[in-house]
C-alpha cells in the first residue's frame, strides 16, 4: 500500500514472523492506512508474530499510536503478538517514549522478534 505520506510493505523475516515495513510519516491522514494494514495482516498470518516495524517512519502522531494500540489490542484477540520495531534514535520511537508507550506496546529495537 502506498499512500502520499506513507508506505506500507508486508515482508516476512527469517525468524517467519509477518512484517509490516512503514516508511513515511504517520499523521492523522495516514493512520487509517496503517490500521487497515494491520487489520489484513492479522487477517492473513500464518505465524503467531506480527512486527510492525517503524525504522523509516520519519513522524508519528498520536493518531498513529492510537492506530498501534487498535492493532495490538485487535492482535491479542487472535491470540497474536504483535512487537514494535523502532531505532532508539528515531522518530517513531521518540514519539513513543515521550506517550510512555515503549513498554506497553513491547518496543524494540530490531525487527526480528525475540526468540
Amino acid at each position: 500500500m502506498v499512500g502520499e505520506l506513507l508506505e506500507v510493505k508486508t515482508l516476512r523475516d527469517e525468524s517467519g514472523a509477518q512484517v509490516l515495513g512503514l516508511a513515511g510519516e504517520v499523521d492523522l491522514s495516514t493512520a487509517p492506512t496503517l490500521e487497515k494494514a494491520i487489520l489484513a495482516a492479522l487477517g492473513e498470518l500464518t505465524a503467531r508474530t506480527l512486527v510492525v516495524d517503524l525504522t523509516k517512519v520519519t513522524f508519528l502522531a498520536s493518531a498513529g499510536m492510537s492506530a498501534l494500540i487498535a492493532g495490538r489490542e485487535r492482535a491479542a484477540e487472535k491470540g497474536v503478538e504483535m512487537v514494535i520495531a523502532a531505532s532508539p534514535q528515531g522518530a517513531a520511537y521518540r514519539s513513543l517514549e515521550i506517550a510512555g508507550l515503549v513498554d506497553v506496546l513491547r518496543v524494540r529495537p530490531e525487527v526480528t522478534p525475540p526468540a
